[in-house]
Parts: structure tokens; C-alpha cells; sequence
């Protein structure tokens, strides 16, 4: 017997509050821990959310370096600007002081800069996902430290292609 649209949508609220609360409470322990299992964490998060990420924006894989940064100028909830300097991208996504994560923007985790760990692995690893580009990532700005946007320096491995020896 199929449930009435009303009680499926309340159950369905019900349980969204309750995972909303569950990870809530995960990360404001996850903030209380040390530098190193924070980052081992977000690590694991950014290549979940890069997943999810490839799939609801459509990216296909493997994809060319140059058309991947064309594309990822429109692809994302933010605009981002991109900018390439021979092996060193400078990329800034315009958030205009609002963190582009949507468990912050859903009001179920705390901004703290430390989520900005997530954002630098989002970016290696979506780069080592679409592109299979080896590329190590330096975070200069964020909205957790008072920035209007998030601005990151990606730098190309030389050889750059991911799971392949270089000399």
C-alpha cells in the first residue's frame, strides 16, 4: 500500500533534519581534532565531493587540460576565474564572501577555515579525475579567513599525468 504524498514528505523532512543534525555533530568534532586528522578527513570528503561533483555537472573523463578550464569557468555553482601562466594555474572562484560548500550553505556545518582543506583537495582532485593531471594545489585566500572569494594556485607536475612514473 503506497503512503499518502503528505506522510512521505514528512518522513522525508524527518530524516534529511536528522542526517542535517548527524553531520553537524560529526564535524564540530571533526574541528576539535589535530591539523593532521583533519586533513586525512577532508581529504576523504573532497574525493567524495568530487565525485558527486563530475556527475551532476556532467564532466566527462577524461577531458583536455585547456577544455576542462573552459568549461569549469561555467560549470560550478560559482563563477571562477582562470588564469594560466605556462605550468601554474591561478584559480579564484567568485563566492562574494559565501562559502560555496553545501553543507554551509544549508546551515549544517560551521564555516571554519579548516573545511578549507576540503576545497584544495576538491581542487587537486578534480583535476586528477577529469583530466588526469597531476597537479599539487596552494590555497591563498578563502571565505573562512575573511576573503570575498577563494583563491587557489595550482601548479602542473611536470610529466602531470596522473598514476604514471615521470623521470
Amino acid at each position: 500500500m503506497e503512503q499518502p504524498e503528505e506522510v512521505t514528505d514528512w518522513v522525508e523532512v524527518l530524516v534529511r533534519d536528522f542526517q542535517d543534525k548527524l553531520t553537524h555533530g560529526l564535524y564540530e568534532a571533526i574541528y576539535q581534532l589535530d591539523d593532521a586528522s583533519v586533513d586525512a578527513l577532508m581529504e576523504g570528503q573532497a574525493r567524495t565531493c568530487v565525485s558527486a561533483f563530475t556527475a551532476l555537472a556532467g564532466l566527462q573523463t577524461p577531458m583536455d587540460l585547456d577544455a576542462f578550464l573552459e568549461r569549469m569557468r561555467t560549470a560550478g555553482p560559482s563563477r571562477i576565474e582562470i588564469r594560466r601562466e605556462g605550468a601554474t594555474i591561478y584559480w579564484r572562484e567568485q563566492h562574494h564572501g559565501e562559502c560555496v560548500c553545501p553543507l554551509v550553505r544549508r546551515s549544517v556545518v560551521r564555516l571554519d577555515p579548516k573545511l578549507c582543506m576540503c576545497g584544495a583537495y576538491w581542487v587537486q582532485y578534480l583535476f586528477q579525475t577529469v583530466t588526469q593531471t597531476a597537479v599539487d594545489v596552494e590555497t591563498v585566500t578563502t571565505v573562512a579567513t575573511g576573503a570575498e572569494d577563494c583563491t587557489f594556485r595550482i601548479t602542473l607536475k611536470r610529466g602531470a599525468a596522473v598514476g604514471r612514473q615521470t623521470a
